[in-house]
């Protein structure tokens, strides 16, 4: 693990972390255009952790690859000890840019996580926070212990926080439903930027191009190959939708039930 794709002088405060795995390969170069194109100064190191690489003879945006085929709590872990910094950002492959990311802003919120030592300062408020942190107009919080209290959306990690919080066999659906209710610290708040929102989308899902990426992909030129994976149908979309105001009446409950049925089902 640890090969290294590019050499640059990058930050040492954070690097970005990209989960995927070879499968999922014909999204790299849809990623990487997207980055290129929407934040073409990124000071950060990005870091793919894939079960498998080879050279895919494309002109890809990652400065290292980690390969380990393996559970995604280890790979991210393997990912993390690769960055060497204190922050990392965690991105899904699927996650697209879908406008220009102004470096300073995310540069603004590696300080407030600086200054409130926070576990993670999410970059999106979704779901809705708790309120305001500390009385501050800028920044909201999340309660330890609740439903979706962490999420894999972009945000700013203390990689302190993650290695004493990620559990090695856990999946990122473990992570979100399983850790969000297990994590009870108070020394490290989670909290979220009510002032900016980082600019990007869920292009994919359970391996179908979603709407939104769709367009994204129209939009930026980027031809896709619906052999390779095919679009959402407007049913398939609904049901997204139909879920996430399901989960929204009782997040706490629901969350509870998941993991309940997925302990019965080991």
């Amino acid at each position: 693990m640890g090969e290294r794709v590019k050499m640059k002088q990058k930050s040492t405060e954070l690097s970005i972390i990209i989960y995927s795995c070879w499968k999922n390969r014909d999204m790299w170069e849809i990623f990487s255009r997207l980055f290129s194109k929407y934040w073409s100064d990124c000071p950060y190191n990005i870091i793919l952790a894939t079960d498998y690489y080879a050279d895919t003879e494309k002109e890809l945006v990652f400065d290292r690859v980690v390969i380990l085929d393996d559970t995604w709590g280890r790979m991210i872990k393997a990912a993390m000890k690769e960055a060497a910094t204190p922050y990392v950002m965690l991105w899904m492959d699927d996650y697209l840019l879908c406008d220009c990311v102004n470096t300073e802003d995310v540069e603004r919120q590696i300080n407030r996580a600086k200054q409130y030592h926070a576990g993670n300062m999410r970059l999106i408020e979704s779901p809705p926070c708790c309120g305001n942190y500390q009385g501050s107009a800028e920044v909201g919080y999340y309660k330890c212990g609740t439903a979706y209290a962490l999420s894999t959306q972009v945000g700013i990690w203390d990689c302190c926080f993650l290695e004493k919080l990620i559990e090695e066999e856990w999946s990122a659906w473990d992570f979100e439903r399983i850790a969000s209710l297990k994590c009870k610290s108070k020394n490290w708040p989670i909290l979220v930027a009510l002032d900016y929102e980082f600019p990007y989308e869920e292009g994919v899902r359970k391996g179908k191009w979603m709407a939104q990426g769709v367009k994204l992909c129209r939009r930026n030129g980027i031809k896709l190959d619906h052999s390779k994976r095919p679009i959402m149908t407007n049913l398939d979309m609904a049901k997204i939708y139909f879920q996430g105001a399901i989960l929204d009446i009782n997040p706490d409950w629901i969350v509870k039930v998941q993991n309940f049925l997925a302990a019965r089902r080991k």
